[in-house]
Order: C-alpha cells, then structure tokens, then sequence
C-alpha cells in the first residue's frame, strides 16, 4: 500500500519560472501594478478599522489571507442553523467584475449588490460545498492554463506536432521525437508547480474545508497547488476506503511517476531533469520500472522466461487513456450526490472535458432540487451550449477568481455586518405582507366565530369566553366576531 505523499509543506520565498520564456532560467515574481497596490492598501485599511489601529502598509498577499481568514472564522459553526437565503437571481445571471476596481467607488456603483450577497450567502454559509476546478485558479501562480491564447496548447505547438494537445494525448509514446518533446514539457511543468505558490482562491478553498463545508473538491488540475494545503489534502493511489479524501485529482498529477505494467508509484524526483540542457540517456524519464526489472531476474534466476517491464511514466491522465483510479472516482461521485450538496461552484474551466462536463450536469441537478446554488467563476463566460447542456446556473461570475474573496471581504465589512447591527426587531404578533395587510399569528388562544351570510347560522368555535365584534369601517355591518380563550 502506498503512503498518501502530500504533506503540509513549509511555504518558501521562490521565484516563479515563466513557463512562455524561451529560455529555461527563473525569474523574479513582476512589480505589482499600481491598481494592484491600491488594492492591498484598501484590505490594509479594513483590517486596522477592524482592529481600531493603524497596520503599516506592506504589499504581502498574506495579509489578504489573514483578513479573510478573519472573515471565515467570524461565520458561525458547522453545527449552527444556516441564513435564510434573502435573494436568488434569475437562472443565468451574469456577474461582471472583469473591470471592478475596489478603489474606484462604492461596489453598488460597479455591480449588482444583490447578485454580490448571493455570491457571499453561498460561499460563507453553505454546509456541504462541491467545488470543480480547473487551470484558471493557478494563472496567478505563474502556470498558465491550457486553452487561452496564451495557454500551454498554444505555446507547444509545431509544425511537426501540430497543437500541443498531442503533446497529451496517449499516442504520444509512439515516436521518439513526441516522447523527448513530452519529456521537456514535462520537464518544464513540474519545476513550475515545485516553486508556485498557492493563490488566493486556493486559500479561500482550503479555509472553507477547514471549516468542515467543504464535501469535495475535484480538480482538473495536475499542479498539486490545491493537495499541498493542510485541508485539501488527497490520497495517492485512491482507495474503497471510507471516509473519502476532501480533493479528488481528476487528471493525476505532476509530482509521481508509476509504471504502465505493474502498481509501482514513486515521487519525480528532480534528479530527472536538467536546467539548462537536454535530458542525458541517464536521465530519460521515460524508461524501465525497477521493480519489473526486480522481478525479471528473480524470474530468470528460478529458471522462468522473463516478461516485458513496465515503463515510468508521469502519473497523468492523458486523453484517449483511462483513468487508474477511475472506478474509485465513480463511487465517491456517487456518494456526493447522495449527500445533497448545497452549492456547487464551477471555476477556472471551459468544461471542454466530457467527463467533467456530465459531472457538473449531474451535480448542478442535485444542488437544483435541493434548492442550493449554482455558481459558475470564470474569466469567459460560459458558452451557450455548456448552459443548455448543464441547465442550471444559478449566477454566472465573469472575472478574475482571485478578486472574489477581495470583494466578498470588502462586501461583508460594509453591508453585511451593517445589516445585522442595524435591523431593527420584528414584533412576533403581526407581520406586514407585500399587500399592505397585516397577518394576525396564529394561536390556539384565539378563535373566530363567523356568521355565515346565507343561512343566517352562526358557526360555533370550540371554545368562548370572551366575544368581540368587528364591524366593517365602511357599511358597519358585524362581519365576524372573534372568542378569546384568557388565561385563567
């Protein structure tokens, strides 16, 4: 059995390798922009408002993570009885925040407040989240997503190759020429995804499975971004075995190697690669797995014929090949949707995956019928027939993922908490509908004795002590007459 590999892991000031570079070298992390910097400098503010002092401005994305930390650790407990939802868009509502700026106003001068206490009440309140992620999340990391026009597909592609989606495809091991490009792709992503950092939206993540609402996360992503955070943590190789890891790698990951023949799993170590030149023969990635070498001499010392090894290989899910944990996947699908998730949150994918795509179909049924919410965040939205095919779309976010947990801080310190210090107390006796009448409680102390028009006969109520008459204040006509049981 192997020993799950990811761990918490100390957080390292690195550089970040720009994966679009011609050359292989690292470079530093760019100058935040000016829009950027005012942003830090306004969630600064927040915080020393909160705390009734002064905080020295620094640009660390920390001090972002600690603020909405704040937030998360502020809303009450798993355990405790959940808001009532105040506000549901209509199915499909779009959500632009592409050009929102925190500094440039007051956020209902830029956007929907409504659409934005929906986005909080699902984030922040929901018991049994379902997240899909996909290669959107981590752009801010220095990894680049796959399909964008600056996207790895892009980046990758030949004459000879054609677009770099060959470059993932199982028929890539067919001619030397695709594996030594494969080998040097890989070679590239898996030092990016060793020296990235994981981004804000990762951290929001990985608070609100701390928080214990979290039911899955299912990541597209290979990056290990996500599994490296203490809440997020997952399981290498998946198991039958209840109960089920908090994130499911639908795509594998960067980080392992495993044979193609037997279940042999190690981690790709960095002693694979080289920095600046080409991969030497004695550092091919693709090459025997030892333990069917191990096992090929005990065979031949006991006199047996040898059989082919198995050869290493990056534990990722290619296209056109099945997934070695996909069983296990089905079951712990299977039992999600079981357990009547309350939001389902779509982010940083195109959902062009088929599997993926009849997840989020499957899912956002579920989440419908248990009247929860259903939130796509993306930089694009999505294409009308992605919304035919899912249905339900509760709220469509247009815009960077890692402005949600600035803005949804910023709203909840200046609407949310103003709401519930301010709202006044609602009498329990009467309460005003939208007709401008007043609903009486229903208590089984008062009871109504009605005369009835056409007969003339007067219906008995079950008990009468104390009668009062009311007359019309227009034809003063009695038009019923109400008993009230005292108390004795």
């Amino acid at each position: 059995m192997i020993t799950p590999v990811f761990v918490k892991k100390e957080e390292q000031n690195v550089d970040v390798i720009n994966l679009m570079s011609s050359e292989e070298e690292e470079s530093s992390s760019p100058p935040m922009t000016p829009e950027e910097a005012d942003r830090d400098s306004n969630i600064q503010n927040l915080k020393a408002e909160d705390d009734d002092q002064k905080i020295k401005y620094e640009v660390d994305m920390e001090e972002e993570l600690q603020l909405f930390g704040k937030l998360l650790n502020q809303m009450q407990a798993p355990s405790s009885r959940k808001p009532k939802l105040k506000y549901r868009p209509p199915n499909g509502t779009v959500l632009d925040i592409s050009k929102l700026n925190l500094l440039s106003g007051p956020l209902e001068d830029q956007v929907d407040i409504d659409d934005v206490s929906f986005l909080h009440h699902a984030l922040l309140y929901s018991k049994k989240m379902v997240v899909i992620t996909g290669a959107g999340i981590s752009v801010d990391s220095g990894i680049p997503d796959f399909r964008s026009s600056n996207g790895l597909f892009q980046d990758l592609a030949t004459k000879s190759t054609g677009s770099g989606k060959n470059l993932f495809d199982y028929n890539v091991f067919r001619s030397q020429e695709s594996i030594n490009k494969f080998e040097k792709m890989v070679a590239k992503l898996h030092r990016l995804s060793s020296t990235s950092k994981p981004t804000k939206f990762h951290h929001m993540l990985d608070g609100i499975s701390s928080q214990g609402r979290m039911q899955r996360l299912y990541t597209q992503n290979i990056d290990c971004l996500d599994v490296q955070l203490p809440s997020l943590q997952t399981e290498v190789p998946l198991t039958f075995k209840m109960p089920f890891p908090k994130a499911i790698q639908l795509h594998g990951n960067i980080k392992l190697i495993n044979c193609s023949k037997c279940n042999y799993i190690a981690e790709l170590e960095e002693d694979f690669f080289t920095k600046k030149e080409s991969l030497s023969e004695s550092q091919k990635l693709i090459k025997n797995c030892p333990e069917c070498e191990e096992l090929n001499e005990v065979r031949l010392i006991a006199g047996k014929r040898t059989q082919s090894a198995g050869i290493l290989r990056p534990r990722i899910v290619l296209y056109n090949e099945f997934h070695p944990d996909g069983e296990i996947i089905g079951n712990i699908t299977e039992s999600d949707l079981k357990s009547k998730p309350d939001c389902l949150v779509v982010v940083g994918t195109t959902l062009k995956i088929p599997g993926v795509r009849r997840l989020v179909k499957e899912m956002s049924k579920v989440v419908h019928s248990n009247k929860g919410c259903i939130i796509w965040i993306n930089l694009e939205e999505p294409t009308q027939s992605i919304v035919d095919y899912v249905e339900y779309f509760d709220l469509i976010v247009s815009g960077n993922c890692q402005l949600v947990p600035d803005f949804i801080t910023l709203y909840d310190h200046q609407y949310a908490q103003k709401k519930t210090t301010t709202k006044k107390a609602v009498l329990p006796k009467t309460k005003k509908t939208n007709t401008g009448k007043i609903n009486k409680p229903l208590a089984s102390k008062v009871k109504k004795e009605v005369k009835s028009e056409t007969s003339g006969k007067i219906n008995k109520p079950l008990a009468s002590n104390v009668k009062k008459e009311l007359k019309s204040k227009t034809t003063g006509k009695k038009i019923a007459s109400l008993t009230k049981i005292e108390k004795s």
